[in-house]
């Protein structure tokens, strides 16, 4: 199993979705490889668990989505796009990661909603997006991107140190942009995946391929709202991984833009994301 971790980690302490996988015997794309911790945002080892909703209640209760009801599967590429994996279908309400701790659930994770409650609430969206409501967004989408990436069918790309500091800021391999989006079905939506491409010499064929292995590319989409949240492993810094047409809103911008002048998509996952280092 390829493995960016400097110590041997017991399959049997993997995420069972790594466990499944390596029982297939085929070659794993790179990933975190990190036992299953007692609280994927933390370093405590014993305490009380808590449930950590994907998307919180007071948002499903503002679109009317307690009960909308998602399937999350996970598409092969290299197979020609077929269903590699499923969980079963539930409500939204029931939607959550379960190796959370109630300290970080019902401390920094409760304030950061109660920060980003008024934002994302806010009828209409008008005017200039400000560095406050930039930089709690960018938080907020990290937080709910780490929070998909630890618990739904696609391989660990959050790495210890970014998923542990989102406690008090927001990590410097991430960045994040947003778009507005035409088509909707239903209020929330998601997608995990790599960039789509990116170009190197011949000679630097294989690190591009594993860089882009490990980097994350999140949409989230909240109605019409949809934002692009980027993990980069290093070398590559996250503004290095682009996607088109989208408004980065982190790292903050020398000018952030009005929300009437977020970009259009037809689908929440028009934009096309490249790396660009050369």
């Amino acid at each position: 199993m390829p493995s960016d971790s400097e110590q041997p980690v017991d399959s049997d302490s993997l995420r069972k979705f790594d466990r499944n996988l390596i029982e297939t015997g085929r070659p794993l794309a790179h990933r975190v490889v990190e036992p299953v911790p007692f609280c994927w945002f933390c370093d405590n080892v014993a305490g009380t668990r808590s449930k950590e909703h994907i998307f919180p209640q007071w948002l499903l209760k503002h679109h009317g989505a307690m009960d909308e009801r998602v399937h999350p599967i996970r598409i092969s590429m290299p197979l020609g796009g077929v269903v590699a994996s499923e969980r079963g279908e539930r409500p939204l309400r029931a939607h959550f990661n379960g190796e959370v701790c109630a300290g970080c659930n019902n401390g920094w994770m409760s304030s950061l909603e109660v920060s980003a409650m008024p934002i994302l609430t806010q009828r209409p969206r008008r005017g200039r997006i400000t560095d406050a409501e930039a930089t709690v967004l960018a938080r907020w989408f990290a937080k709910t991107a780490v929070n998909l990436n630890v618990s739904q069918p696609f391989r660990l790309l959050v790495d210890g140190p970014s998923r542990h500091a989102l406690a008090t800021s927001i990590p410097d391999r991430f960045a994040v942009h947003m778009f507005r989006v035409r088509k909707q079905n239903g209020v929330f939506d998601w997608v995990q995946k790599s960039p789509d491409a990116a170009s190197c010499p011949q000679a630097q064929l294989d690190g591009m391929r594993r860089l882009m292995e490990l980097t994350l590319v999140t949409h989230i989409r909240i109605a019409d709202l949809v934002a692009v949240v980027i993990h980069a492993p290093e070398p590559l810094q996250p503004t290095d991984v682009i996607p088109d047409r989208t408004a980065r809103i982190y790292p903050l911008p020398d000018r952030l833009p009005t929300w009437e002048e977020l970009p259009f998509h037809d689908d929440y996952l028009g934009p096309f994301t490249h790396i660009d280092v050369i």
